[in-house]
């Protein structure tokens, strides 16, 4: 029994760092893809990202959490909500973006806010 308690113990923080691995992975990949050319389009720079919390949606406040739900189409789909600093001509703003998954690959992005 306590063989059992201690492999419990272990397995959590393991499951906690390949979740914050795959967030930190989908983030980058939309970053990159995404973001980052959409920012730049539009004569702003990237500065960096940061996670609102673990069941924090950010600036999207009518949202409810979502962890794994089938969406409108029939399939399942995942929200990885991040802040995103950028810089314009006269200061650091925010913004935060809803990163819509499937499977781990980028359905959708979408933001609180205009740029």
């Amino acid at each position: 029994m306590i063989l059992l308690y201690s492999l419990l113990i272990l397995i959590f923080p393991v499951i906690a760092f390949v979740n914050v691995l795959i967030y930190r992975i989908i983030v980058r990949k939309a970053l990159k893809k995404y973001i980052e050319p959409q920012l730049k389009e539009k004569g702003l720079l990237f500065i960096s990202f940061k996670w609102p919390g673990l069941f924090s949606n950010g600036d999207f406040k009518n949202d409810t959490l979502t962890l794994t739900v089938m969406n409108k189409n029939g399939k399942v789909s995942n929200s990885v909500y991040a802040y995103i600093y950028y810089k314009d001509l006269s200061d650091i703003k925010r913004i935060t973006t809803r990163i819509d998954t499937k499977f781990g690959i980028i359905d959708s992005i979408t933001y609180s806010s205009e740029f």
